[in-house]
C-alpha cells in the first residue's frame, strides 16, 4: 500500500520540471542578452576611449591638422566597425593654436548604431561619449 502511494506521488510530478523550466527560461534568455549587450556597450566605451587617446596624440603635434586627428580616429574605430561617430576638437582649428594649449578630442557614437539589439533596451542615454585633453607639445 505504501509503495503505491510513493508511485502515485511520482507519477503525479511528471510534469513539474517541464513548467518550472518554461517559466524561468524567459527570464534567463533576458538577462543572457542583457548581460551580452552591456558588455558589447562597455567595448565600445572603452575603444572610444582609445580612439581620443590617439587623436590626441597627433593632434597634439606641431605640425598636426584636423584631416590627420580624424583619420587617426576613424582607423581606431574601424577595428569594431563603428562607422557612424561624430568627431570634436577643441579648438576647431589646430593650425592656431598656440603650444601648451590645451587641445580636447571627443567622440560620440549613437547606442542604437553599435547595439546588436538596437532599441530592445531603454538606456538612459542615447549616446556614448568620450573624451581626452592633452596639452600641444612645444617645438625648438
Amino acid at each position: 500500500m505504501k509503495k503505491l502511494l510513493v508511485r502515485r506521488f511520482f507519477l503525479g510530478r511528471r510534469g513539474t520540471s517541464a513548467v518550472e523550466f518554461a517559466m524561468i527560461a524567459p527570464l534567463m534568455i533576458l538577462f543572457t542578452f542583457g548581460l551580452i549587450e552591456v558588455g558589447r556597450l562597455m567595448l565600445v566605451k572603452q575603444t572610444l576611449t582609445h580612439a581620443t587617446r590617439e587623436g590626441a596624440r597627433v593632434a597634439v603635434r606641431p605640425n598636426a591638422d584636423i584631416a590627420d586627428v580624424t583619420q587617426r580616429i576613424r582607423d581606431e574605430l574601424m577595428i569594431l566597425d563603428i562607422d557612424e561617430s561624430v568627431i570634436e576638437t577643441e579648438p576647431a582649428s589646430l593650425e592656431s593654436t598656440e603650444p601648451g594649449a590645451t587641445v580636447t578630442v571627443r567622440v560620440r557614437v549613437g547606442i542604437n548604431s553599435v547595439s546588436w539589439v538596437p532599441g530592445y533596451f531603454n538606456f538612459a542615454g542615447n549616446e556614448i561619449v568620450a573624451e581626452t585633453c592633452m596639452r600641444r607639445e612645444y617645438t625648438q
